[in-house]
């Protein structure tokens, strides 16, 4: 690509990519992405879970920094691409021959490491750019306008202080990883952003900076809450369900969220309607809180605690918090090396796979091994339910929908889903099939059993209305 997009580094760009792009999901999980960005002289190579044991993260690091980024300076790209392909191919068929050891990978990184004289490169060296405390000077704004503007601002002041008033306590947090983004990518977000026309849509304590519903993924939104402090950007609802595709398409998720309503005019998808529990749930009023319980164990995990309970807890309140990727998946990886019998690593884990990669067969794997752990959650049955409809396997989807609704019958979301899987099967079924009849019975049954309960939300049936109406099921 030629540069990188706006207020994003590399790594975390790479991810947005691999999750939008659905890389892997057509071959059980299994993808790399290899993204280049001309203008900052950047690479990343992102790997799917499925395949981590033998691109591992020396080889990776081999590939970013001691090989492609030396053609990438010196001009000499193609070169460089016709060598790593060459080293991605011989990775590639020792996964599919599937004839290796733990050691052998060791033994091949060690090879691809050495420096000619037995010695191991150091493959990260950053440069550590001079961090300024200047977040007093780029307040929340009074309103989210103003706020917009002092994002903007801190941009053309290339502020790399991570704690800037207008980011909220997860918002800083999370911008501990931009602190070495280049000049230019501030100076392009400038020149993208200071005088685009634009329009606030606001309701209550949200508000969305909205460019009009156009391609290019300079015009998807950004998301902003009101706080003690006043208005502030959300980065944790701006990363879950604001989401860049191929460009220049991009899209916001449809799932149960304060912005949603005031996103309506954006082109949507619903494949990260994971039904979260209460507990799970990210709220703004909560934002200060878990900030400061987060700090309280990376502290105490920089000090030497890789106990279950911190390692665990600490995987569970990143993946709530969309913070990094990378790590959420290190800590509950760690937590279930610490505690296999545990459900709770598996249950995080599925969650991470679909939120962070939309990698839906990964995500399955680690929920069924949930569910097999703790077989009454509700939230496990309806997740599985919701994966199995993602990757159109129907018949497992009702099966868990369907316990979830037997384990909780006021399940306004099981229904809902079970209605347009339903619905799914009648669009499928050839016109002569006999069971179209009975499964088109049952997606309108479904969606009167969603719209009775208790709990029922009237923008899930609102959405599921305008299918079955849409698809011609439901007069």
């Amino acid at each position: 690509m030629p540069r990188l997009a706006s207020a994003a580094s590399i790594e975390a760009l790479a991810v947005e990519m691999f999750s939008n792009w659905e890389i892997g999901q057509a071959t059980h999980g299994r993808g790399l992405l290899l993204l280049l960005a001309d203008e900052e002289k950047e690479v990343k190579l992102e790997v799917s879970y499925e395949l981590e044991d033998v691109f591992t993260d020396g080889f990776c690091g081999y590939i970013e920094d001691q090989q492609l980024k030396n053609y990438f300076l010196s001009g000499q790209i193609g070169i460089g691409l016709v060598a790593v392909m060459e080293e991605i191919e011989q990775r590639a068929q020792l996964k599919h021959q599937g004839r290796y050891s733990p050691s052998d990978i060791a033994s091949l990184d060690g090879e691809l490491l050495s420096g000619g004289a037995g010695a191991k490169r150091q493959l990260i060296q950053y440069r550590k750019e001079a961090i300024t405390a200047a977040g007093a000077q780029y307040p929340a704004g009074r309103t989210p306008a103003e706020a917009w503007q002092t994002l903007i601002r801190s941009w053309k002041d290339k502020v790399r202080d991570p704690n800037p008033g207008v980011y909220t306590e997860i918002t800083k947090l999370a911008y501990r990883d931009f602190q070495n983004l280049p000049d230019s990518r501030y100076e392009q977000d400038v020149q993208t952003y200071q005088n685009k026309p634009f329009e606030i849509i606001a309701r209550d304590r949200y508000a969305v900076v909205f460019f009009g519903k156009k391609k290019g993924w300079e015009n998807a939104p950004f998301l902003f809450c009101q706080t003690e402090a006043g208005w502030q950007f959300d980065i944790v609802h701006q990363r879950k369900y604001v989401r860049m595709g191929r460009n220049p398409h991009w899209g916001i998720e449809r799932a149960a969220y304060p912005y949603v309503e005031l996103l309506s005019r954006c082109p949507f998808w619903m494949r990260q309607d994971i039904p979260w529990e209460s507990e799970d749930v990210y709220r703004i009023e909560d934002d200060h809180r878990l900030a400061q319980e987060i700090r309280q164990l990376e502290k105490a995990a920089a000090n030497g605690a890789d106990d279950f309970e911190t390692v665990m807890q600490l995987g569970r309140l990143y993946t709530m918090t969309s913070l990094s990727p990378s790590r959420r998946l290190a800590f509950l990886k760690m937590a279930k090396e610490l505690n296999a019998a545990s459900p709770l690593p598996y249950k995080y884990l599925g969650i991470v796979h679909l939120d962070a990669f939309y990698q839906f067969d990964s995500a399955i794997k680690e929920m069924v091994a949930y569910v097999r752990r703790q077989p009454d959650a509700v939230f496990g049955h309806n997740y599985l339910g919701f994966l199995y409809y993602g990757v159109k396997k129907y018949k497992p989807a009702i099966t868990h929908f369907e316990r979830a609704i037997a384990l909780n019958p006021d399940n306004c979301y099981a229904y809902a889903k079970l209605s347009r899987t339903y619905g799914e099967l009648y669009l499928q079924a050839p016109d002569r099939d006999l069971r179209q009849a009975h499964y088109r019975e049952k997606a309108v049954e479904m969606f009167a059993r969603a719209s009775s309960t208790s709990t029922s939300d009237a923008r899930r049936i609102q959405w599921l209305q305008d299918f079955l109406i849409g698809k011609k099921i439901l007069n």
